[in-house]
């Protein structure tokens, strides 16, 4: 019987940074189940990508160490392969927003004993003009704060860090006038910022009502934040984003599997965490079931 082949990546500066041990032990679940085994530790920005591009098609699988920030790296690399892996996804990051749509904690051995159960599971991947994201592209105020939140801080207080950050920078944040595309329905509107969801977390809370196929459905879930010249009114602003079923004043929510953005100066963007491009013109596309990762649910 042909040994599969497993590629594992590892981002050694990821946000927990687990222990040798548990490395090992999840290194040994492989063995176990007589995979064939290729390490590859990556050495600086995009390089899992690249690793990925250049190398990942000799593999059946491909096992992802490190957060979703690596994990975004993995899908740019994967997306560009005509016959794609299976991800292995074993989550080191701070929150794990994406692996918890699949049951994954950040124990590797249970991660690796679940790759090897091989159960599989598509998932949608979305794409904002040239580049692919797992779970979350944000635009406007705060799309800094996944990036910008010191690492220590996020490490001690979890996902309230975010919140911290984020209400720091309210008193300073200024409206983006953007004409919007929303498969075929056009408004303007003037915004604080907007988020384009696939998946039911980001940022460790749960902005999007619980549904298993919010990640396989071919549609985005999607959060505008309108203006609002009233400074008070400003700190009701996490209530409507972080609590689906409260009907807020100024938080807007559709869903749409191509998104169209155009605005007036230069909207910062930021995909599943990780900074993103600066631009006028964004277009943002849904790739359905586009790509398969090994699952506990």
């Amino acid at each position: 019987m042909e040994r599969k082949k497993v590629l594992l990546l590892i981002n050694p500066n990821s946000g927990k940074k687990n222990s040798k041990g548990q490395l090992l032990d999840a290194l040994n679940v492989f063995s176990s189940q007589n995979y064939q085994m290729e390490i590859y530790l990556s050495q600086k920005r995009m390089d899992v990508c690249d690793y990925i591009i250049e190398n990942a098609s000799r593999f059946d699988v491909v096992a992802i160490f490190g957060g979703d920030g690596t994990l975004n790296e993995a899908t740019n690399g994967l997306m560009q392969l005509e016959n794609k892996p299976v991800i292995a996804y074993f989550p080191t990051g701070t929150m794990n927003d994406f692996g918890t749509n699949f049951g994954l904690t950040n124990n590797m051995e249970e991660c690796a004993q679940i790759a090897c159960k091989e159960k599989v599971e598509f998932f949608d991947v979305g794409k904002m003009n040239s580049r692919y994201f797992n779970y979350v592209a944000g635009f406007g105020a705060f799309c800094n704060v996944s990036y910008e939140t010191k690492q220590e801080l996020k490490k001690q207080l979890g996902n309230m860090a975010y919140i911290i950050k984020a209400l720091h920078e309210i008193p300073n944040l200024h409206p983006y006038h953007v004409k919007m595309n929303l498969d075929g329905k056009v408004f303007e509107k003037d915004l604080m910022f907007g988020l384009i969801i696939n998946g039911n977390r980001v940022a460790g809370f749960e902005m999007v009502e619980q549904d298993d196929n919010t990640f396989k459905d071919g549609l985005f879930d999607i959060i505008l934040v309108e203006h609002t010249p009233n400074l008070l009114e400003l700190y009701n602003y996490p209530l409507g984003v972080l609590h689906p079923e409260l009907n807020m004043k100024y938080v807007e929510r559709y869903r749409a599997k191509s998104i169209m953005i155009e605005s007036t100066e230069k909207l910062a963007w930021t995909l599943d965490g990780e900074e993103g491009e600066s631009t006028l013109v964004a277009k943002v596309e849904n790739h359905p079931r586009a790509l398969q990762i090994y699952t506990n649910k």
